[in-house]
């Protein structure tokens, strides 16, 4: 057994694997992953847009002259900033627990738009 979590079962969606293999290919889905890093409740703390992974003010904006809007990579001022650092660390935790508790195979870094959690931020 290399990965199996409490009988098979993945508490975190559910769902009952009957080999070594569909329990690699359940923890290593898109739907899993996104149950890792996202609950209904974590949706209702944050005011800002998700972060893009560029952690800085845009000076576009500072300046009033960014039109990307919801587009831009860049935080829209140092408050969305703060948020997406702290955003982060949440993130980052979700991540740990989940590796702590067998929910993501140990070399898996792929995490679609949470990749960016695996990257030093300056």
């Amino acid at each position: 057994m290399l990965f199996y979590q409490a009988g098979n079962h993945c508490w975190l969606c559910g769902k009952n694997c009957n080999s070594d293999k569909q329990w690699q290919q359940h923890i290593t889905s898109e739907k899993h992953k996104e149950r890792v890093f996202n609950s209904e409740d974590d949706q209702n703390c944050w005011q800002y847009r998700f972060p893009t992974g560029t952690f800085r003010v845009c000076e576009r904006f500072l300046m009033g002259t960014c039109t990307e809007e919801e587009l831009c990579k860049l935080a829209h001022g140092d408050e969305e900033l703060k948020e997406w650092r702290d955003r982060r660390e949440f993130l980052l935790m979700k991540l740990a627990k989940a590796r702590k508790d067998h929910l993501i195979a140990p070399n898996d870094n792929d995490f679609g738009k949470y990749s960016f959690l695996l990257k030093d931020i300056k």
